[in-house]
């Protein structure tokens, strides 16, 4: 299943989800309620605010839209070449995936600085060049 199907995957009985990877924590406020089932109504209002990065990401970006927000989290991080089958994203198509998220504010587009200067465990290791999938 999908993000943009995951509401109704869940009420049909599915237990778990494979979004996208540009927001797991995220899908983790949405998906985590409906399995516990109590309240819905949180889980929904978070699918909800999600939805327009979810449904843009589905509709707009398909595999490119983790690794555009990467980068765009990474801002030191130089472009890598993509596979053939991963086309670059048209510059609009870019800039409105990276303006919705900005207003939801994921942690993937915090990496850079929890990489380049922070402390944990992210960055203690050492940044790799992304690739598509």
């Amino acid at each position: 299943m999908e993000a943009i199907t995951l509401m109704a995957d869940l009420d049909a009985g599915a237990t778990g989800a494979m979004t996208g990877g540009g927001y797991p924590t995220a899908s983790g406020r949405f998906i985590g309620p409906v399995l516990r089932r109590p309240p819905r109504r949180e889980a929904m209002a978070a699918y909800a605010r999600w939805l327009p990065l979810i449904n843009y990401e589905n509709r707009q970006c398909g595999l490119q839209a983790c690794k555009v927000l990467m980068r765009e989290g990474r801002r030191d991080h130089p472009p890598t070449p993509c596979a053939t089958r991963c086309s670059a994203l048209p510059p609009a198509t870019r800039a409105g995936l990276i303006e919705i998220a900005r207003n939801l504010d994921p942690v993937v587009l915090a990496l850079g600085p929890l990489i380049a200067g922070g402390s944990g465990p992210m960055c203690a290791r050492k940044a790799r060049p992304l690739t598509c999938p």
